[in-house]
Protein backbone atom coordinates (compact mmCIF):
# COMPACT_ATOMS: atom_id res chain seq x y z
CA UNK A 1 0.00 0.00 0.00
CA UNK A 2 1.32 3.57 -0.99
CA UNK A 3 3.02 5.40 2.12
CA UNK A 4 0.89 8.51 0.74
CA UNK A 5 -2.27 6.48 1.20
CA UNK A 6 -1.21 5.44 4.76
CA UNK A 7 -0.68 8.52 6.00
CA UNK A 8 -3.81 9.99 4.51
CA UNK A 9 -5.97 7.24 5.86
CA UNK A 10 -3.64 7.82 9.38
CA UNK A 11 -4.94 11.38 9.21
CA UNK A 12 -8.43 10.69 8.34
CA UNK A 13 -8.71 8.72 11.59
CA UNK A 14 -7.01 11.17 13.91
CA UNK A 15 -9.58 13.65 12.16
CA UNK A 16 -12.43 11.67 13.24
CA UNK A 17 -10.90 10.91 16.78
CA UNK A 18 -11.23 14.46 17.63
CA UNK A 19 -14.44 14.85 15.90
CA UNK A 20 -15.61 12.55 18.00
CA UNK A 21 -13.79 13.37 21.62
CA UNK A 22 -13.95 17.52 21.05
CA UNK A 23 -17.33 19.16 22.22
CA UNK A 24 -18.47 21.25 19.37
CA UNK A 25 -20.44 23.53 21.85
CA UNK A 26 -19.59 25.75 24.81
CA UNK A 27 -19.70 24.13 27.75
CA UNK A 28 -19.58 27.03 30.60
CA UNK A 29 -20.57 25.41 34.13
CA UNK A 30 -20.01 22.20 33.46
CA UNK A 31 -19.57 21.37 37.09
CA UNK A 32 -22.13 22.73 38.37
CA UNK A 33 -24.30 21.31 35.90
CA UNK A 34 -23.28 17.97 36.89
CA UNK A 35 -23.03 19.11 40.34
CA UNK A 36 -27.22 19.86 40.08
CA UNK A 37 -27.95 16.40 37.98
CA UNK A 38 -25.77 14.66 40.87
CA UNK A 39 -28.56 16.57 43.33
CA UNK A 40 -31.49 15.80 41.47
CA UNK A 41 -32.12 19.53 41.14
CA UNK A 42 -31.27 18.99 37.33
CA UNK A 43 -33.51 16.70 34.78
CA UNK A 44 -30.65 17.19 31.57
CA UNK A 45 -27.38 18.25 31.09
CA UNK A 46 -28.05 20.44 28.74
CA UNK A 47 -31.49 20.62 28.04
CA UNK A 48 -33.53 17.33 26.58
CA UNK A 49 -32.18 15.16 23.63
CA UNK A 50 -32.76 15.98 19.98
CA UNK A 51 -34.78 12.82 20.17
CA UNK A 52 -36.73 13.76 22.96
CA UNK A 53 -38.15 16.28 22.01
CA UNK A 54 -39.14 15.39 18.72
CA UNK A 55 -42.88 14.55 17.83
CA UNK A 56 -43.24 10.41 17.64
CA UNK A 57 -39.57 9.82 16.33
CA UNK A 58 -39.21 6.83 14.30
CA UNK A 59 -36.32 4.56 14.86
CA UNK A 60 -33.92 5.83 12.32
CA UNK A 61 -34.82 9.20 12.61
CA UNK A 62 -34.13 8.88 16.40
CA UNK A 63 -30.72 7.56 15.91
CA UNK A 64 -29.92 10.86 13.34
CA UNK A 65 -30.48 12.98 16.35
CA UNK A 66 -28.62 10.68 18.88
CA UNK A 67 -26.02 11.03 16.70
CA UNK A 68 -26.25 14.12 16.14
CA UNK A 69 -26.66 15.13 19.90
CA UNK A 70 -23.13 12.75 20.13
CA UNK A 71 -20.77 14.72 17.36
CA UNK A 72 -22.49 18.04 19.28
CA UNK A 73 -21.00 16.97 22.68
CA UNK A 74 -18.34 14.35 22.23
CA UNK A 75 -18.59 11.19 23.29
CA UNK A 76 -16.97 11.30 26.43
CA UNK A 77 -19.27 14.29 27.57
CA UNK A 78 -22.22 12.44 25.69
CA UNK A 79 -21.37 9.40 27.75
CA UNK A 80 -21.09 11.06 31.21
CA UNK A 81 -24.11 13.40 30.87
CA UNK A 82 -26.42 10.37 29.83
CA UNK A 83 -25.37 8.46 33.05
CA UNK A 84 -25.72 11.44 35.40
CA UNK A 85 -28.93 12.15 33.69
CA UNK A 86 -30.26 8.86 34.70
CA UNK A 87 -28.77 9.10 38.50
CA UNK A 88 -30.72 12.41 38.28
CA UNK A 89 -34.14 10.81 37.46
CA UNK A 90 -33.34 7.68 40.22
CA UNK A 91 -33.12 10.51 42.72
CA UNK A 92 -36.20 12.34 41.15
CA UNK A 93 -38.35 8.87 41.80
CA UNK A 94 -36.92 8.01 45.37
CA UNK A 95 -37.69 11.89 46.24
CA UNK A 96 -41.47 11.29 44.88
CA UNK A 97 -41.84 7.98 46.34
CA UNK A 98 -40.77 9.16 49.68
CA UNK A 99 -43.43 12.11 49.56
CA UNK A 100 -46.32 9.96 49.45
CA UNK A 101 -46.09 9.05 52.75
CA UNK A 102 -45.84 12.09 54.26
CA UNK A 103 -48.75 14.26 55.83
CA UNK A 104 -48.61 16.65 53.31
CA UNK A 105 -49.24 14.00 50.84
CA UNK A 106 -52.06 12.42 52.97
CA UNK A 107 -53.71 15.58 53.29
CA UNK A 108 -53.69 16.61 49.56
CA UNK A 109 -55.23 13.22 48.80
CA UNK A 110 -57.82 13.99 50.86
CA UNK A 111 -57.96 17.52 49.49
CA UNK A 112 -58.79 15.58 46.07
CA UNK A 113 -61.51 12.90 47.12
CA UNK A 114 -59.08 10.29 47.65
CA UNK A 115 -59.81 9.26 50.96
CA UNK A 116 -62.39 10.39 53.67
CA UNK A 117 -62.09 12.61 56.94
CA UNK A 118 -61.83 9.24 59.08
CA UNK A 119 -59.18 7.34 56.48
CA UNK A 120 -56.87 10.32 56.84
CA UNK A 121 -57.08 10.91 60.27
CA UNK A 122 -56.58 6.78 60.80
CA UNK A 123 -53.51 7.24 58.35
CA UNK A 124 -51.92 9.57 59.81
CA UNK A 125 -52.23 8.44 62.93
CA UNK A 126 -50.99 4.84 62.04
CA UNK A 127 -47.53 6.88 61.02
CA UNK A 128 -47.77 8.62 64.07
CA UNK A 129 -48.53 12.34 62.51
CA UNK A 130 -50.32 15.07 64.01
CA UNK A 131 -54.08 15.17 63.34
CA UNK A 132 -54.74 18.27 61.71
CA UNK A 133 -56.43 21.00 62.94
CA UNK A 134 -60.25 21.20 62.96
CA UNK A 135 -62.23 22.63 60.05
CA UNK A 136 -62.98 26.34 59.76
CA UNK A 137 -66.79 27.32 59.92
CA UNK A 138 -68.15 30.07 58.18
CA UNK A 139 -69.93 32.63 59.62
CA UNK A 140 -73.63 32.56 59.17
CA UNK A 141 -74.92 35.50 57.13
CA UNK A 142 -78.13 37.32 57.60
CA UNK A 143 -79.87 39.29 55.29
CA UNK A 144 -80.57 42.62 55.99
CA UNK A 145 -83.64 45.36 54.65
CA UNK A 146 -82.97 46.69 51.69
CA UNK A 147 -81.53 50.59 52.30
CA UNK A 148 -83.60 53.52 50.92
CA UNK A 149 -81.94 56.10 48.79
CA UNK A 150 -83.39 58.63 50.40
CA UNK A 151 -81.84 57.58 53.76
CA UNK A 152 -78.44 57.66 52.17
CA UNK A 153 -78.29 60.60 50.48
CA UNK A 154 -79.51 62.05 54.18
CA UNK A 155 -76.52 60.40 55.80
CA UNK A 156 -73.96 61.66 53.55
CA UNK A 157 -75.55 65.31 53.72
CA UNK A 158 -75.12 64.71 57.71
CA UNK A 159 -71.10 63.57 56.94
CA UNK A 160 -70.28 66.35 54.13
CA UNK A 161 -71.79 69.17 57.45
CA UNK A 162 -69.62 67.22 59.94
CA UNK A 163 -66.38 67.50 58.09
CA UNK A 164 -66.70 70.97 57.18
CA UNK A 165 -67.57 71.66 60.87
CA UNK A 166 -64.48 70.19 61.77
CA UNK A 167 -62.22 70.42 59.18
CA UNK A 168 -58.91 70.42 61.02
CA UNK A 169 -58.89 67.17 61.95
CA UNK A 170 -59.82 66.24 58.43
CA UNK A 171 -57.03 68.27 57.49
CA UNK A 172 -54.59 66.23 59.46
CA UNK A 173 -55.68 63.41 58.28
CA UNK A 174 -55.16 64.00 54.66
CA UNK A 175 -51.91 65.04 55.07
CA UNK A 176 -51.47 61.38 56.95
CA UNK A 177 -52.65 59.73 54.18
CA UNK A 178 -50.43 61.35 51.72
CA UNK A 179 -47.56 61.24 53.61
CA UNK A 180 -48.11 57.23 54.14
CA UNK A 181 -48.43 57.20 49.68
CA UNK A 182 -45.06 58.96 49.69
CA UNK A 183 -43.17 55.89 51.85
CA UNK A 184 -44.98 53.44 49.72
CA UNK A 185 -43.54 54.05 45.76
CA UNK A 186 -44.19 50.28 45.35
CA UNK A 187 -47.60 50.94 45.11
CA UNK A 188 -47.47 52.70 41.94
CA UNK A 189 -48.29 51.16 38.49
CA UNK A 190 -46.22 50.35 35.51
CA UNK A 191 -47.36 53.15 33.35
CA UNK A 192 -45.70 55.57 36.50
CA UNK A 193 -42.56 53.93 36.89
CA UNK A 194 -42.14 54.23 32.86
CA UNK A 195 -43.28 57.90 33.04
CA UNK A 196 -40.91 57.98 35.90
CA UNK A 197 -37.75 56.76 34.13
CA UNK A 198 -38.29 58.69 31.08
CA UNK A 199 -38.24 61.91 32.60
CA UNK A 200 -36.44 61.62 35.32
CA UNK A 201 -32.44 62.06 34.26
CA UNK A 202 -31.37 60.23 38.13
CA UNK A 203 -33.69 57.29 37.19
CA UNK A 204 -31.48 53.84 36.59
CA UNK A 205 -32.85 51.01 34.64
CA UNK A 206 -30.88 47.84 35.75
CA UNK A 207 -31.64 44.56 33.22
CA UNK A 208 -29.48 41.43 34.41
CA UNK A 209 -31.20 38.16 32.34
CA UNK A 210 -29.44 37.54 29.11
CA UNK A 211 -27.05 40.84 29.37
CA UNK A 212 -26.01 43.26 31.78
CA UNK A 213 -27.37 46.99 30.94
CA UNK A 214 -27.05 49.82 32.95
CA UNK A 215 -29.28 52.73 31.58
CA UNK A 216 -29.37 55.97 32.97
CA UNK A 217 -30.47 59.38 31.10
CA UNK A 218 -30.35 57.52 27.41
CA UNK A 219 -26.79 56.48 28.33
CA UNK A 220 -25.55 52.53 28.79
CA UNK A 221 -22.97 52.03 31.34
CA UNK A 222 -23.09 48.01 30.99
CA UNK A 223 -20.31 47.67 28.62
CA UNK A 224 -18.13 50.33 30.56
CA UNK A 225 -18.48 48.40 33.85
CA UNK A 226 -18.03 44.57 32.51
CA UNK A 227 -14.55 46.40 30.90
CA UNK A 228 -13.07 47.15 34.31
CA UNK A 229 -13.57 43.49 35.68
CA UNK A 230 -12.17 44.04 39.21
CA UNK A 231 -14.58 47.58 39.73
CA UNK A 232 -17.25 45.20 38.42
CA UNK A 233 -16.58 42.42 40.85
CA UNK A 234 -17.91 45.04 44.15
CA UNK A 235 -20.45 47.07 42.05
CA UNK A 236 -22.46 43.67 41.19
CA UNK A 237 -21.17 41.66 44.48
CA UNK A 238 -22.96 44.45 46.18
CA UNK A 239 -26.03 44.54 43.81
CA UNK A 240 -26.41 41.00 44.30
CA UNK A 241 -26.49 40.65 47.83
CA UNK A 242 -28.83 43.96 47.70
CA UNK A 243 -31.28 41.58 45.87
CA UNK A 244 -30.88 39.00 47.78
CA UNK A 245 -31.75 40.75 51.30
CA UNK A 246 -33.37 43.44 52.35
CA UNK A 247 -31.13 45.27 53.64
CA UNK A 248 -28.05 44.82 51.35
CA UNK A 249 -25.47 46.30 53.96
CA UNK A 250 -22.42 43.98 53.86
CA UNK A 251 -19.56 44.35 56.47
CA UNK A 252 -16.24 45.91 55.53
CA UNK A 253 -14.20 42.95 57.07
CA UNK A 254 -15.89 40.36 55.32
CA UNK A 255 -16.18 42.16 51.71
CA UNK A 256 -12.85 42.43 52.19
CA UNK A 257 -12.03 38.87 52.80
CA UNK A 258 -14.27 37.91 49.83
CA UNK A 259 -12.38 40.39 48.20
CA UNK A 260 -9.23 39.17 48.09
CA UNK A 261 -9.10 35.37 49.92
CA UNK A 262 -5.64 34.36 51.72
CA UNK A 263 -3.76 37.41 52.11
CA UNK A 264 -3.45 38.80 55.70
CA UNK A 265 -6.08 40.96 57.12
CA UNK A 266 -4.27 44.18 56.57
CA UNK A 267 -3.46 43.41 53.03
CA UNK A 268 -7.40 42.86 52.32
CA UNK A 269 -8.10 45.86 53.92
CA UNK A 270 -5.68 47.83 51.87
CA UNK A 271 -6.54 46.70 48.54
CA UNK A 272 -10.52 46.89 49.53
CA UNK A 273 -9.65 51.04 50.68
CA UNK A 274 -7.70 51.63 47.59
CA UNK A 275 -10.32 49.71 44.92
CA UNK A 276 -13.58 51.43 46.37
CA UNK A 277 -11.28 54.78 46.80
CA UNK A 278 -10.43 54.09 42.95
CA UNK A 279 -14.28 53.94 42.41
CA UNK A 280 -15.26 56.77 44.00
CA UNK A 281 -12.58 59.34 42.72
CA UNK A 282 -11.78 58.43 39.02
CA UNK A 283 -12.86 54.69 37.78
CA UNK A 284 -16.56 54.46 37.28
CA UNK A 285 -18.99 57.47 36.32
CA UNK A 286 -20.95 59.58 38.71
CA UNK A 287 -24.02 57.98 37.76
CA UNK A 288 -22.93 54.38 39.02
CA UNK A 289 -20.20 55.50 42.14
CA UNK A 290 -22.99 58.10 43.86
CA UNK A 291 -24.85 54.29 44.48
CA UNK A 292 -22.33 53.43 46.69
CA UNK A 293 -22.83 54.14 50.16
CA UNK A 294 -19.59 53.26 52.53
CA UNK A 295 -19.54 53.91 55.88
CA UNK A 296 -16.64 52.61 58.60
CA UNK A 297 -18.38 49.30 59.17
CA UNK A 298 -20.32 48.62 56.31
CA UNK A 299 -21.06 49.12 52.82
CA UNK A 300 -23.98 48.49 50.72
CA UNK A 301 -25.64 49.96 46.83
CA UNK A 302 -28.08 52.77 47.34
CA UNK A 303 -31.26 50.98 44.73
CA UNK A 304 -33.42 53.64 45.53
CA UNK A 305 -34.96 55.16 42.06
CA UNK A 306 -34.07 52.36 39.83
CA UNK A 307 -36.14 49.73 37.63
CA UNK A 308 -34.52 46.18 37.71
CA UNK A 309 -35.46 43.55 35.77
CA UNK A 310 -35.38 40.41 38.74
CA UNK A 311 -37.31 42.72 40.60
CA UNK A 312 -39.86 43.62 38.03
CA UNK A 313 -40.18 39.77 36.86
CA UNK A 314 -40.79 38.59 40.39
CA UNK A 315 -43.79 41.67 40.82
CA UNK A 316 -45.76 40.24 37.58
CA UNK A 317 -44.98 36.57 38.09
CA UNK A 318 -46.60 37.16 42.23
CA UNK A 319 -49.47 38.65 40.34
CA UNK A 320 -50.65 36.14 37.73
CA UNK A 321 -49.97 33.40 40.43
CA UNK A 322 -52.45 35.61 43.03
CA UNK A 323 -55.48 35.14 39.71
CA UNK A 324 -55.21 31.53 40.65
CA UNK A 325 -56.05 30.64 36.81
CA UNK A 326 -57.51 33.01 34.51
CA UNK A 327 -55.69 36.23 33.88
CA UNK A 328 -56.77 39.84 32.49
CA UNK A 329 -55.12 40.61 28.72
CA UNK A 330 -53.19 43.33 30.12
CA UNK A 331 -51.62 41.03 32.97
CA UNK A 332 -51.29 37.85 29.74
CA UNK A 333 -49.60 40.66 27.76
CA UNK A 334 -47.34 41.60 30.57
CA UNK A 335 -46.04 38.34 31.30
CA UNK A 336 -44.90 37.41 27.83
CA UNK A 337 -43.34 40.46 27.56
CA UNK A 338 -41.43 39.83 30.55
CA UNK A 339 -40.86 36.31 29.72
CA UNK A 340 -39.59 37.63 25.89
CA UNK A 341 -37.21 40.26 27.74
CA UNK A 342 -35.80 38.32 30.53
CA UNK A 343 -34.90 35.52 28.43
CA UNK A 344 -31.32 34.10 29.66
CA UNK A 345 -28.60 33.89 32.50
CA UNK A 346 -28.56 36.21 35.10
CA UNK A 347 -25.39 38.26 35.38
CA UNK A 348 -23.90 36.70 32.54
CA UNK A 349 -19.85 36.51 32.21
CA UNK A 350 -19.88 36.30 35.86
CA UNK A 351 -17.70 33.59 36.29
CA UNK A 352 -14.91 35.63 34.25
CA UNK A 353 -15.40 38.83 36.47
CA UNK A 354 -15.01 36.50 39.88
CA UNK A 355 -12.02 34.98 38.13
CA UNK A 356 -10.07 38.57 37.56
CA UNK A 357 -10.95 39.71 41.55
CA UNK A 358 -10.28 36.98 43.49
CA UNK A 359 -9.47 33.75 41.38
CA UNK A 360 -13.07 32.40 41.75
CA UNK A 361 -11.65 31.51 45.72
CA UNK A 362 -14.97 33.12 47.73
CA UNK A 363 -18.58 32.68 48.36
CA UNK A 364 -19.56 35.45 45.80
CA UNK A 365 -20.37 32.59 43.09
CA UNK A 366 -23.08 30.97 45.87
CA UNK A 367 -25.00 34.22 45.74
CA UNK A 368 -25.05 34.63 42.04
CA UNK A 369 -26.11 30.95 41.80
CA UNK A 370 -28.98 32.19 44.62
CA UNK A 371 -29.73 35.19 42.22
CA UNK A 372 -29.80 32.84 39.60
CA UNK A 373 -32.63 30.31 41.06
CA UNK A 374 -34.95 33.20 42.26
CA UNK A 375 -35.08 34.58 38.43
CA UNK A 376 -35.47 31.09 37.27
CA UNK A 377 -38.28 30.17 39.51
CA UNK A 378 -40.02 34.07 38.74
CA UNK A 379 -39.85 32.96 35.15
CA UNK A 380 -40.91 29.27 35.72
CA UNK A 381 -43.90 30.37 37.92
CA UNK A 382 -44.99 33.01 35.01
CA UNK A 383 -45.23 29.77 32.21
CA UNK A 384 -47.03 27.88 35.03
CA UNK A 385 -49.42 31.22 35.43
CA UNK A 386 -49.69 31.38 31.32
CA UNK A 387 -50.19 28.06 31.12
CA UNK A 388 -53.04 27.67 33.82
CA UNK A 389 -54.71 30.42 32.11
CA UNK A 390 -54.89 28.82 28.72
CA UNK A 391 -56.05 25.80 30.17
CA UNK A 392 -59.43 27.79 31.94
CA UNK A 393 -59.86 29.01 28.41
CA UNK A 394 -59.95 25.81 27.07
CA UNK A 395 -56.98 26.20 24.88
CA UNK A 396 -54.78 23.15 26.04
CA UNK A 397 -52.32 23.09 23.47
CA UNK A 398 -51.46 26.64 23.91
CA UNK A 399 -50.52 25.31 27.23
CA UNK A 400 -48.79 22.30 26.27
CA UNK A 401 -45.53 24.07 25.19
CA UNK A 402 -45.02 26.51 28.20
CA UNK A 403 -45.30 23.76 30.09
CA UNK A 404 -42.97 21.92 29.04
CA UNK A 405 -40.80 24.24 28.65
CA UNK A 406 -40.97 25.32 32.68
CA UNK A 407 -40.32 21.46 33.11
CA UNK A 408 -36.96 21.64 31.34
CA UNK A 409 -35.90 23.98 33.16
CA UNK A 410 -37.32 22.86 37.12
CA UNK A 411 -37.80 19.53 36.53
CA UNK A 412 -39.23 18.85 39.81
CA UNK A 413 -41.97 20.98 40.04
CA UNK A 414 -45.36 18.79 40.54
CA UNK A 415 -47.47 21.44 39.60
CA UNK A 416 -46.93 21.78 36.20
CA UNK A 417 -46.51 18.07 35.63
CA UNK A 418 -49.93 17.97 36.83
CA UNK A 419 -51.15 20.35 34.16
CA UNK A 420 -49.30 19.19 31.66
CA UNK A 421 -50.62 15.42 31.85
CA UNK A 422 -54.36 16.94 31.79
CA UNK A 423 -53.16 18.91 28.66
CA UNK A 424 -52.44 15.90 26.61
CA UNK A 425 -54.96 14.10 28.06
CA UNK A 426 -57.20 16.95 26.84
CA UNK A 427 -55.61 16.65 23.43
CA UNK A 428 -55.68 12.60 23.05
CA UNK A 429 -51.84 12.43 23.49
CA UNK A 430 -52.42 9.84 25.95
CA UNK A 431 -49.28 7.76 25.95
CA UNK A 432 -47.46 10.61 26.43
CA UNK A 433 -50.02 11.37 29.12
CA UNK A 434 -49.17 8.26 30.82
CA UNK A 435 -45.21 8.76 30.05
CA UNK A 436 -44.88 12.00 32.64
CA UNK A 437 -47.32 10.45 35.07
CA UNK A 438 -44.51 7.71 35.07
CA UNK A 439 -41.54 9.85 34.96
CA UNK A 440 -42.53 11.69 37.62
CA UNK A 441 -44.86 9.23 39.79
CA UNK A 442 -47.95 11.41 39.96
CA UNK A 443 -51.37 9.73 40.99
CA UNK A 444 -54.20 8.73 39.34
Amino acid sequence: MPHELIAGLEAAAVGVLVLLLVPKRGVNHIRERFADLSSGRRRWLFEPPAWQRAKRPEGARMAVLAAIDVFELGVPLFVAGRLAEQRSAQIYLARQSRWADTPEALVAAHLKGGMTDAELHSQLASRGFPQPSAKAVFKKVEARPLISVKWWLERQALAEAAVISNGAPDAERAVRNAEEAEEEPEDLDEAELSRSADTDPSHLTIRTLGRLQLLQAGQDYGPMLMSKKVLAFIWLYLLVRRLLEPAGWVQRSAFAEEFSPGLSVKRQSKRMRDRVGDILRRDLPEALATRLTVDRQAMRLDLSNCSIDVVRLQEVARQCADQKGMLTSDLVAEARRMLDETEGECLPGWEEIEAEANGGQGAAKEYVRALREVAETARVDLMGALAANHLARQEPRKAIALLENGLEHQPDREDLARKLRAAYLETGQHARAAELQKEHALDT
